[in-house]
């Protein structure tokens, strides 16, 4: 079975559709979505449409889904975020802004070698940062291999007995970065941000899985982030949000 797997799209149509481009529908048999489809960017109610249309196997909400779809209020958010969501929540279709707020929370069981979760297992609003964080991910995760969001940072964390190692791929670097699947081992990844990555490279990040030939790759594509950063100019969010696509910040 391959899998494709997608987060923190956050909005941005040129980036998702650049992954797709490089991942086309017959490349993967399941989609796998783990939430902020919407957020920041300018093109919300073209990602949640695309995103829609692909008709994903799994898919669950994200901490901006949730305020966006106004399930969470503005209030916890930082200053730009609750203003790129209430931007968000105004420009959504009402179509698309049930489909927003009808996103399932997380953790989901894929199958019974796969979960997804947003934040962490335990919480979708955690951040999965460092080992310590990934020992209690990996502690309340139900299945050996977890894909988490969130942090928009790509990284796998992989666990044989007590230690953990860490396989972080180098921003910049090579398109792809691949983790082996053992049996033995447990796993908690992070495909990284489709739509605004924070690892320093501005490059679209996403992940595939081969269940038949266990590989997991972090994978990263180059796309129009000039046309991105316009179109949020264009449309009165937040100048920072167009500046930090290009800083991959």
């Amino acid at each position: 079975m391959r899998f494709l797997i997608l987060s923190d799209i956050h909005g941005n149509i040129d980036a998702l559709d650049a992954v797709l481009e490089r991942a086309p529908r017959d490349s993967y048999d399941r989609l796998l979505i783990l939430g902020d489809i919407v957020g920041y960017g300018a093109t919300p109610n073209e990602v949640v449409s695309r995103i829609f249309d692909l008709e994903p196997d799994a898919i669950i909400r994200g901490t901006h889904d949730k305020v966006s779809a106004g399930i969470e209020g503005f209030e916890a958010s930082r200053r730009i975020a609750g203003e790129a969501a209430r931007w968000t929540q105004k420009t959504l279709t009402a179509e698309n802004l049930e489909r927003v707020a009808g996103l399932p929370a997380g953790p989901k069981n894929v199958d019974r070698d796969i979960e997804i979760c947003h934040g962490s297992p335990l919480d979708e609003n955690t951040f999965v940062i460092d080992k310590e964080d990934a020992a209690q991910a990996l502690e309340d995760s139900q299945r050996q291999i977890c894909f988490f969001g969130h942090t928009h940072l790509p990284v796998a964390y992989v666990k044989k007995g007590s230690k953990i190692t860490v396989t972080h791929p180098q921003p910049g670097g090579q398109d792809t970065t691949v983790v082996h699947v053992d049996k033995t081992r447990r796993y908690l990844v992070n495909p990284g941000s489709v739509g605004q990555p924070r690892d320093t490279d501005a490059r679209a990040s996403y992940a595939t899985y081969d269940s038949k030939k266990l590989r997991i790759e972090i994978r990263r594509v180059a796309y129009r982030i000039d046309l991105a950063q316009q179109k949020i100019s264009a449309s009165g969010l937040p100048e920072s949000l167009a500046f930090r696509l290009g800083l991959g910040r």
